[in-house]
């Protein structure tokens, strides 16, 4: 399945990654002081664009392409380039610390010996370099300077140090570099996007193991032990309808980024539980999905049924699979699970076919278990046979569901206090109450229309009260509540609220900064709090490194933790990263998933 994805990625012009492209570095080539003799030298002086870096002259993985120059002048030979001390930088990417040179940097090149008749105007060098942000690298490329002409490769110069050289040579270096841009925009489709769709295809996988999807994989566990005695071609069909619920849920969320970044907003992933209409949503399905677990009510097709065998065949039909599909993928957004947050990261700044794409690797990645029950049912010989206990599993499922609506709540309690629960729990009786009521005007064996008929009516009902009046409330509620917050500086436990200026003071004083992006909907970051963040190790070895401990709420969309989230090259939370003595440009982006030593490992 993975193989067609890469398939359909390489028939994908590499136009659609323009938006990743760096400008060619400039730069410039000068003689020491004093003329061309031995031991004086060749300075080469690089700048990389902002957000960018090339790897350095020395790398720690064969994915990466090291950094190198050439260097050649008639009558004048050169020794081994000196290069800078290389940045050490964690890649989440490759998961591994690499070396890497970003900003401006010197290269100093020794000259060995100089002939009679030397012409130091004829020196050339091309310096060879890889490009990388925080989520892709580029295709190798070269850039050439020359003293004394203009370049003949691919590649963007600034002249300076030899009093004849040639003033047209800026002008061909102005249209090396707009060739250098032309030629990127094909090549810059390579190895690391694939590799990062890759990644989105085994972050779906993962993601089947994030809290978020417990309570709905309890439901698909319970689904599968009910059919475990259906044929192989039932099971296929039930396979790729859990499948296509997945995909459809994934590109109906593809659908909605893309319109929203259509119109200049910011989209990322899992901001649609910055949504109180969304998690109203959420609240009103569990817990109608909850009472028919408890058999308040039951959905019925037309044609009823004969048996209870088949009534239970039929609530786990085709469109049930495709409904837990769904389901799957609005739960496991507010988790960002390892290698998926880097590959979404990627996809959020592409273009749409790409952003499509990569939501679909890891659609593919959520269904594969359920993929590979359909297609190897032997495996389901492991779960126990259908029996009266499946009547106690059933409700024991609808108070996992209750549970996770008591989660939401929770959510909801973190933004809005009591009174947001309160409307909340409001919202949660009435879809209980609707339930009922569609259990008493359509029992089992009903007129089909009237269980049409009572399901509109509930959903007219609760639509009306939530845009009329308990919508509006909430979110009165909420803006109240972090507007009084955004004034507050300091957090509980010494943690200091995120803003640009204040790590922009620290910089000042060249205070190292730990940034914590957080959400309270998000169970991976609370996870990483109880087990890392608020741990007295943890604290004391901070403290006493003298760090600043900062965090950043994306619980409801800002543009400026939007911009944090951006330049450190993700598109949910959790995120975390370093900043070495307040250097946002040598910033260290660390795992999803936390543990002490990987922070402390990483601070200057």
């Amino acid at each position: 399945m993975f193989t067609l994805l890469c398939l359909l990625l390489s028939t994908v012009n590499g136009q659609v990654f323009n938006m990743n492209s760096m400008p060619p570095p400039e730069i410039s080539m000068s003689y020491s002081d004093g003329g061309v003799k031995k031991n004086s030298t060749v300075s080469i002086e690089v700048v990389i664009p902002e957000n960018w870096h090339v790897n350095a002259n020395k790398v720690t993985d064969d994915f990466l392409k090291p950094s190198s120059v050439e260097i050649a002048a008639r009558g004048i030979k050169f020794g081994e380039p000196i290069w800078p001390e290389p940045i050490k930088e964690f890649n989440e990417a490759l998961d591994l610390e690499i070396l890497v040179f970003k900003g401006k940097f010197q290269i100093r090149i020794p000259v060995d010996s100089v002939e009679d008749g030397y012409d130091s105007l004829s020196t050339n060098a091309i310096f060879h370099y890889q490009a990388c942000d925080n989520s892709i690298c580029l295709a190798p490329a070269q850039v050439e300077v020359k003293i004394g002409g203009a370049s003949g490769l691919e590649g963007s110069s600034k002249l300076k140090g030899a009093s004849s050289v040639n003033g047209a040579a800026n002008d061909a270096a102005k249209n090396d570099a707009a060739s250098l841009k032309k030629n990127n925009e094909g090549d810059a489709f390579g190895a690391a996007p694939i590799l990062l769709l890759f990644f989105a295809f085994l972050g779906g996988i993962i993601l089947n193991l994030m809290p978020c999807v417990l309570p709905v994989l309890s439901l698909k566990l319970f689904s599968l032990i009910n059919q475990a005695g259906e044929s192989r071609k039932r099971l296929m069909a039930l396979g790729f309808a859990t499948t296509a619920g997945i995909l459809a849920s994934f590109w109906v969320l593809a659908v909605i980024i893309s319109a929203i970044k259509a119109g200049g907003g910011a989209a990322g992933w899992g901001m649609q539980f910055q949504s109180a209409g969304f998690i109203a949503f959420m609240v009103v399905i569990l817990a109608a999905f909850a009472m028919s677990f408890f058999g308040v009510f039951e959905v019925w097709l037309p044609g009823g049924a004969t048996t209870r065998m088949d009534e239970a065949g039929r609530k786990a039909g085709l469109g049930g699979a495709f409904f837990t599909g769904a389901l799957l993928v609005l739960l496991s957004t507010p988790c960002s699970a390892p290698l998926l947050g880097t590959a979404m990261g990627f996809a959020f700044t592409a273009s749409t076919p790409v952003l499509f794409l990569f939501f679909t690797a890891a659609g593919v990645g959520l269904a594969l278990p359920y993929l590979l029950v359909s297609f190897f049912p032997k495996i389901l010989n492991v779960l126990p046979k259908p029996g009266a206990w499946m009547v106690t599993l059933q409700k024991v499922m609808g108070v996992l569901l209750l549970a996770t609506v008591a989660w939401l709540l929770w959510v909801v309690n973190e933004q809005a206090g009591t009174t947001g629960v309160l409307l909340f729990a409001a919202v949660a009786a009435i879809a209980i109450a609707c339930s009922f009521a569609i259990g008493k005007i359509a029992p089992p064996g009903a007129a089909f229309a009237r269980e049409i008929g009572a399901f509109t009516v509930s959903a007219v009902v609760l639509a009306a009260l939530w845009f009329a009046l308990l919508g509006p409330k909430y979110e009165a509620v909420v803006t109240e509540r972090f507007e009084a917050r955004a004034s507050e500086q300091m957090l509980e436990g010494g943690w200091y609220r995120y803003s640009e200026k204040l790590v922009a003071d620290f910089a000042k004083s060249g205070r190292t900064v730990f940034i914590d992006v957080t959400a309270d909907w998000c169970l991976t970051c609370k996870a990483n709090e109880a087990a890392v963040l608020s741990g007295s190790e943890f604290l004391r070895k901070m403290d006493s490194a003298g760090v600043a401990r900062v965090k950043a709420d994306w619980t409801r969309e800002t543009p400026e933790v939007n911009a944090l989230l951006k330049s450190m090259g993700k598109s949910g939370v959790p995120a975390y990263a370093i900043y070495p003595h307040g250097d946002a440009g040598k910033q260290f982006v660390l795992p999803e998933l936390l543990t002490t030593d990987a922070i402390l490992e990483k601070l200057p």
